[in-house]
């Protein structure tokens, strides 16, 4: 009876127990890594997106010409206003965008308010942004939902 005891093959409940444990640790561990990591993605996208939005704004303002539905130049050719740019963010703090900003945009958003509109989603996901040049060429933009 001990010899076939010996003979059996398998893991015990203590063992299977223990490598439960050590996956629900891992996991414990994974996931806030996973949350942050896909939060900072969605401020990369939302960050790609401002910069395309910039990117057609200039475009609009050098040639003069609005484009339909997607961009309009102002009456004093001074602003562009771009319609739709896809916002991803979940978080609603602005420090990504605004003053105290981590992410370089090639225009500044000196409202944190407007910061913010680019940091959360509104419900569609779009917002308008209006690029305003000065008289030295640097731009400032302001967000609406």
């Amino acid at each position: 009876m001990l010899k076939k005891m010996r003979e059996r093959k398998g893991f015990t409940l203590a063992e299977l127990l223990i490598v439960v444990a050590i996956i629900g640790v891992l996991v414990a561990i994974a996931i806030p890594i996973f949350t942050s990591q896909l939060e900072k993605s969605r401020d990369a996208v939302t960050a790609s997106n401002a910069r395309a939005a910039y990117a057609e704004a200039a475009v609009v303002k050098l040639t003069e010409e609005s484009k339909d539905g997607v961009a309009e130049l102002s009456d004093d050719k001074k602003s562009v206003t771009v319609h739709d740019v896809v916002v991803k963010g979940e978080s609603d703090n602005g420090a990504f965008y605004g003053s105290s900003k981590s992410i370089d945009l090639p225009f500044t958003i000196g409202d944190d308010n407007h910061a913010k509109l680019l940091d959360k989603a509104p419900t569609d996901g779009k917002v308008d942004i209006t690029f305003t040049w000065s008289d030295t060429d640097t731009c400032s933009a302001t967000v609406a939902d």
